[in-house]
């Protein structure tokens, strides 16, 4: 049934790898389940799913049907390129979808510009998986395309919608851990991200702009804080002998300012993607936030839940990230956890704009936006100038 007062509207899905469908993984990804549970809601009219082969679109559409038999839900999906290869298949899909409608994109980071403007320049409105781009002035370019089309455009960002992270934004703005002093980041990655997921394009970004970036939207999104300096250190071993020029891990300080003069304080942020293959979960991430009054640590790979099989080892499994779980009736499974929730919520926030409920400049509070994304921007434009110049101090300007 259609939530009320909502607009369903076609979603364009430009790529189809392991984050849309779990490409190369056993797994389904998040983004095609989230759109799957967005057409169980009403919200979703028809899917246009745009690889840039043939044999990716294949592949994405064999997970789509076995997702039809997990949830027994068969919404409407077209998948493109239809015949041969094309990069620019997202574009047929486009043509193809019913007006207005909406786009995710998740494809590599140095795509991500070119395809959301021209998506902008349709007047769609679209989310981009993380990072918006990793320059300032392609950021302030698609916030003026944004402006001008009169389009929505939001970052998916998840771990802005993990519980354990809205508890810390909590705290700190009721002042429970006193002022500011230090965040500590640990975050890193199986080799099999950079050796196989990624192989193709692992060379045109690095850790710290690829995975790194979530805490530093994070900070950002918890303190309302401006980076004021930024300095990076990577080392390249085992990558680099494997043939892949970029780093193995970066190790980046930050040091930001509160506003309204309340000080400032610094966050360090140890990332890398050279993890065995054989650890307990994909990522391992830990969060320390140390202030005057007080400390926060989450573990947040480590969410108290360990399963132990013949066939898979010792696993940590994040209940809480994305999971299917049994339908209340019993009728299927259901996609949930905060990272389906990101994507749902611009799906909702699309379907009220087209319905003429809220306007695009109304989406504020726990989305992340072109705008706040402009931040990390100048995070990350400021950490790639240090790593090329011998791992100086870069002053945000």
């Amino acid at each position: 049934m259609t939530s009320e007062g909502s607009q369903p509207f076609d979603l364009v899905i430009v790529g189809a790898g392991m984050y849309v469908c779990g490409k190369g993984t056993e797994g389904y990804g998040t983004v095609l389940p989230a759109a799957f549970e967005a057409c169980r809601q009403g919200w979703i009219k028809t899917i246009h799913l745009a690889a840039a082969t043939k044999k990716s679109a294949d592949l994405a559409k064999a997970k789509a049907e076995e997702l039809k038999d997990l949830t027994k839900i068969s919404p409407d999906i077209r998948f493109y390129p239809e015949n041969g290869d094309d990069p620019r298949a997202y574009m047929t899909a486009v043509k193809k979808a019913s007006q207005p409608c909406g786009a995710i994109v998740s494809v590599p980071d140095n795509l991500h510009f070119d395809i959301t403007k021209e998506l902008i320049k349709k007047r769609i409105h679209v989310q981009v998986v993380k990072p918006l781009v990793s320059t300032i002035e392609e950021n302030k370019k698609l916030i003026e395309l944004r402006n001008k089309y009169n389009v929505y455009g939001c970052v998916e960002y998840h771990k802005r919608f993990d519980e354990s992270n809205l508890k810390l934004f909590d705290l700190i703005r009721q002042g429970t851990l006193g002022e500011l002093l230090h965040f500590r980041i640990n975050y890193s990655q199986r080799k099999l991200i950079p050796l196989t997921m990624f192989q193709s394009w692992v060379d045109t970004t690095n850790i710290f702009q690829y995975l790194g970036v979530h805490y530093v939207d994070l900070i950002y999104f918890l303190t309302s804080a401006t980076p004021l300096r930024v300095m990076s250190i990577g080392m390249k071993k085992y990558l680099s002998g494997k043939g892949i020029d970029t780093f193995d891990t970066i190790q980046t300080l930050i040091e930001w300012q509160l506003a309204d003069d309340k000080g400032s304080f610094l966050s360090s942020h140890l990332t890398g993607w050279i993890d065995p293959d054989v650890s307990t979960a994909m990522s391992d991430q830990r969060l320390e936030v140390i202030g005057t009054k007080g400390r926060y640590r989450s573990d947040q790979k480590d969410r108290g839940v360990t399963l132990t099989t013949d066939d898979f080892g010792c696993e940590q499994i994040n209940p809480y990230f994305c999971q299917f779980y049994h339908d209340v009736d019993g009728q299927g499974l259901k996609i949930n956890g905060y990272g389906p929730k990101s994507i749902l919520q611009f799906v909702k926030d699309t379907a009220d704009i087209i319905k003429g409920k809220k306007g695009p400049t109304d989406m504020m509070g726990l989305r992340a936006t072109f705008d706040s994304s402009l931040c990390i921007s100048m995070v990350l434009e400021a950490s790639a100038r240090s790593l090329a110049e011998n791992n100086t101090w870069v002053r945000i300007r």
